[in-house]
This record gives structure tokens, C-alpha cells and sequence, in this order.
């Protein structure tokens, strides 16, 4: 049963006006994505006069979209999943790419929503694509932890002429259609009976620490990172406004007979001070290494809140695997869980692919059957890299294609071989021409004669 608008109206009307709770939950969304995006300065000119910020730059340092992308690790190299029909990523588009942002809007908002869709390509093929939504509004029934529908707003366009009201998409499990804030629906020319085709939301629900126990929306967009990001910016525009009025100090004149209408300032001017008149300079305190250090201690408390050693703050420098290894090792063991949720969710998704497959093509998806997470890179030294190569081709672990294949990670395991099997016959050959005697006179000479 399709619901009534003016029931839609209503919720609406609570999400934006009466649902205060909802709407700060909303605003500081928002105010990640903008500093994930860097676009900060609404958020520091608050803290500033606005005659300041005509003359200072305003400091946008943007540690959040560093943070986020750097504990997010487990799509940082693409998993390798097992379908019993391999010919089924022919369906997919950019998969790995969309979840690799999916874990930071993940990481960075606490719950998005990944919807993949059914839409035709350019050839005419059918095909899903990946939609992540980090705006949307639930509705419940009995169960407060489980929407029984979902509306987002759909991506407006980019036209500044166009004056096509605010639309939304809305989905339960039997209905689908297109709506805007004034009730208007809008009919699809592919679903005019406004159905759900799949017969379940397609959507997947992704939590940065999983669902929670006590209300759907009591989620975290990442306030600790983004109001130490804020403060960082207002100090480093402080230290703007230090360097702008204050690093040549300040320049003052006492005298009684002054004309202060005809004095002019500049280096190449020069003033006539009169017979009491001075000129002096006073130059204030360098704040700027206070101002730094400061910046450098918020950041440095942040890092440590996400599993990161002070060298990401400082920047690293060169290091045994070791050393590293042990600098890291809380940021891994906290992707090891991440993996767990991670592959929870592969799995959900794939199941909404099979059906969309289904429904839209008449095929069968077959099964996901094992989703291979890589390990983390471990950085080596070259000294440790090769007594590493050694133990393992000691022990049978490994042979010579391998650690062509770990160098030049492109090639196969056939290119490798046969690059190996040619670099041989080569070094044959060589070794061929070495034992050839190169001065054939002196051994026709050297021949006993007959």
C-alpha cells in the first residue's frame, strides 16, 4: 500500500523543524563532510572578526580527510573475492572503488547507507553501480532498531537555472516512487505502478562499530576529530594574523609638532619628526613557536585517539620494518576487526546483487564464496627484505616467480616464469661464449699436427 502524502508531509515537517535531536545529529554530518572536503572557513571565520579576515588568511589545515583516509585500511588494497559465477563482475562498475570511500564515509559519519542500482550503460547492457547515501531519514514500525522504509533526497543538478524543487526517493518493501516537498509524486517511465520490483529495501547499512543498542541514529560523525580540526585551524589563523600585523612590529611618533595629515608611512619615505618629534618600534613577542607547538600537541593527542604513533603527526623518516611494525601495531589490530565487519558486509551486498541480477536480467548470480582480505604492506629494508626472501626460498615457502611477482606486482606467474626461463638461456648462452676461445689462430697453432 503506497503511503499517504500527507503523512510523508508530516514526517518531513518533524525531520526538518520539530526533531531538534535529529537535526543536530544532521549538522555535524554536514560539518564532517565539509571538513573531510575542506571546506572549512564558515566554521573559523566564527572566531574572527570580519575586518581580520579581509587582511589574514584563514587557516585550513585538513587533518580529518588525512586521519580518515589513513585508518582506514582495509580496502587500501582492492579484496579478492571467489564467485562460483566468475562471469558476474561483468555487472559490477567500480566496485572496489566505491567501497574503498564507502569505509571512510564510514569511518568518518559512523552509519551511511551503500545502495547499489540497477542502471543501463552507454552499450545498452545492464549493469550496478554504487550509490553511498550519508543523508536519509528512517521510518520504523514496532522495531526501533529495523526501518521498514527509507527516504533520501535524490542528487540535485547542477544547474543554476534550474528550479526544480527538492526531490526524494522513498522505498519500502512493496512501494517506490519519486516525491517532492510540496506532495507531488513523479511517475517513472520504468515503474509507473510505483512498485518495489526486489521485494526488500536494497540497502546496505554500514556502522563504523556496528548497529546500535540503544537508538538507530546514535551514531558519532567523528566529533573529537572535527572540533580538534577546528581548533587547529583557528590557531593557525592566529599565527597568520601574528606574522600579517605583528612580525615588524609596531610603529609609533611623539611630538608635539607632528602634522599627522601630511605624515605618510613606507620604506622609501622619510618624515621630518620637528624639534620634539620622534619615531620608535616596538616589536612584540614571537608567538608563532608557542602557536606551533600547540598545533603539533592537539595533533599529536588525535592521532593517539585513532591507533597512530607520533610519526604521523611528524612525518616518518627512514626506519627498520621492525620499528614500524611495532610503531603500527595497534592501527592493526584494530583493522583486524574491521575485516570481520567488513566481510559481513560484502556478503549482505552480494545478496542484493543476486537479486537485482535476477530480477532484472532473468540470470543466476550463483554464490560469493570467500571475500580475501590482503594483508597490510610490511615495509622492509632492503637488508631485511632480502634476508627475508632468503629464509623463505630456504624453507620452500617461495621460489624466484614469487619474488619477481612481489617486485613487479603486474606480472602473472607465467610472465614471471618465462622471464626467469629466458634470463637463463641468456646467461647459457654467455657462459658459452666464455669458454669458446676468442683467438682461433693461436689455437689452430696450438693444434698437434697430423
Amino acid at each position: 500500500m503506497i503511503p499517504n502524502m500527507a503523512e510523508l508531509a508530516v514526517t518531513l515537517s518533524r525531520w526538518d523543524v520539530n526533531q531538534q535531536r535529529k537535526n543536530k545529529w544532521k549538522a555535524s554530518r554536514y560539518e564532517a563532510l565539509d571538513y573531510y572536503n575542506g571546506e572549512t572557513y564558515d566554521y573559523t571565520s566564527k572566531y574572527f572578526s570580519q575586518s581580520t579576515l579581509d587582511k589574514v588568511v584563514a587557516g585550513n589545515i585538513n587533518i580529518t580527510k588525512r586521519v580518515i583516509d589513513r585508518i582506514s585500511l582495509v580496502y587500501m588494497t582492492p579484496p579478492i573475492r571467489t564467485y562460483t559465477n566468475e562471469d558476474v563482475v561483468d555487472f559490477f562498475v567500480e566496485k572496489d572503488l566505491k567501497l574503498q570511500r564507502l569505509e571512510r564515509m564510514t569511518n568518518l559519519l559512523d552509519a551511511v547507507l551503500l545502495k547499489p542500482v540497477w542502471r543501463i550503460n552507454k552499450e545498452g547492457n545492464g549493469t550496478i553501480e554504487y550509490d553511498i547515501i550519508s543523508d536519509y531519514e528512517p521510518i520504523f514500525d514496532e522495531d526501533p532498531l529495523k526501518p521498514v522504509a527509507i527516504i533520501y533526497p535524490i542528487t540535485m543538478k547542477a544547474t543554476v537555472m534550474d528550479n526544480t524543487p527538492e526531490q526524494f526517493a522513498y522505498w519500502d518493501n512493496e512501494n517506490h516512487f519519486i516525491f517532492d516537498r510540496n506532495g507531488k509524486k513523479y511517475t517513472q517511465e520504468d515503474n509507473p505502478d510505483m512498485i518495489n520490483p526486489y521485494g526488500v529495501l536494497p540497502f546496505v547499512e554500514c556502522f563504523r562499530e556496528g548497529k546500535p543498542e540503544f537508538s538507530y541514529l546514535d551514531t558519532n560523525a567523528s566529533n573529537d576529530l572535527i572540533s580538534t580540526n577546528l581548533s587547529i585551524n583557528v590557531a593557525e589563523t592566529n599565527k597568520n594574523a601574528n606574522v600579517m600585523f605583528q612580525s615588524f612590529g609596531y610603529l609609533f611618533v611623539n611630538g608635539s609638532g607632528i602634522d599627522k595629515d601630511t605624515m605618510v608611512v613606507g620604506q622609501d619615505k622619510i618624515n621630518y619628526m620637528g624639534v620634539d618629534g620622534s619615531i620608535s618600534i616596538v616589536s612584540p613577542p614571537n608567538a608563532i613557536p608557542a602557536l606551533d607547538e600547540s598545533i603539533q600537541s592537539s595533533y599529536k593527542m588525535l592521532a593517539q585517539n585513532y591507533h597512530l604513533p607520533i610519526t604521523f603527526v611528524e612525518g616518518t623518516t627512514a626506519q627498520s620494518g621492525v620499528a614500524l611494525r611495532l610503531r603500527n601495531q595497534e592501527l592493526q589490530d584494530d583493522r583486524k576487526s574491521d575485516i570481520t565487519r567488513w566481510r559481513d558486509i560484502e556478503f549482505r551486498l552480494f545478496e542484493l546483487e543476486r537479486l537485482m541480477i535476477a530480477v532484472e536480467e532473468g540470470k543466476d548470480a550463483g554464490d560469493l564464496e570467500d571475500v580475501d582480505y590482503s594483508e597490510s604492506v610490511e615495509i622492509l629494508s632492503d637488508k631485511e627484505q632480502r634476508e627475508k626472501w632468503d629464509w623463505e626460498l630456504s624453507h620452500g615457502l617461495i621460489d624466484e616467480a614469487d619474488i619477481l611477482m612481489q617486485k613487479n606486482p603486474d606480472l602473472t606467474r607465467e610472465e614471471a616464469e618465462d622471464y626467469l626461463f629466458d634470463r637463463q638461456q641468456v646467461e647459457m648462452q654467455d657462459a658459452d661464449k666464455e669458454e669458446t676461445p676468442a683467438n682461433t689462430l693461436l689455437n689452430a697453432l696450438q693444434r698437434p699436427v697430423e
